[in-house]
């Protein structure tokens, strides 16, 4: 698989990343805030943090379902960028892609909360490539890009993670430029 065809086949990936901030500012979605720990804490920590949220998942394994089928309605439609295999892929993969990204996150969290960094402040280089991670491991069993792929993915999406950070700080979404 070529590197522009790894990436738009990551597409569904990177809307779901970048999804549960933005949601969070919508007012009538506040509801769906909850943690995802419910609160628990684990040794006197909390297990991943009031930032991790439900309604954060859930958007992101949506948006990531819906990011790959309208990829795959172009792609029947002749609309390819790179080699990505689309057809061979079930229409179920964008929603797979989208949970392991969120996962890979939470994870992320929990290993960060274990580490006494506080919700917010940046690990690098954890935050730019867990959701990479994750997602790729989740989806391997459908559809493995290879190693060479896959780290080519981590050095691309790690620095495009970390402009998206600064772009956020810009926007206001976030409080730290990196």
């Amino acid at each position: 698989m070529n590197i522009l065809g790894a990436l738009y086949l990551f597409l569904p990936g990177y809307f779901a990343n970048a999804i549960p901030p933005l949601l969070a500012r919508v007012p009538w979605l506040r509801q769906w805030g909850a943690p995802i720990d419910c609160g628990l804490s684990w040794r006197n920590k909390r297990l991943l943090g009031e930032n991790k949220t439900w309604r954060g998942a859930i958007g992101a394994v949506l948006i990531g379902g819906l990011v790959f089928l309208g990829q795959r309605l172009l792609a029947a439609q002749g609309f390819m960028l790179g080699d990505a295999p689309f057809s061979t892929l079930p229409s179920w993969y964008g929603f797979l892609l989208g949970a392991g990204v969120i996962v890979g996150d939470a994870l992320e969290s929990f290993v960060k909360r274990r580490a006494n960094i506080p919700p917010g402040k940046l690990w690098v280089p954890f935050d730019q490539i867990d959701f990479t991670l994750g997602g790729v491991i989740a989806t391997a069993w459908v559809f493995w890009p290879g190693w060479s792929v896959l780290a080519i993915l981590i050095v691309i999406n790690g620095l495009g993670s970390a402009l998206a950070h600064y772009l956020g700080y810009l926007l206001g979404i976030n409080e730290e430029k990196f």
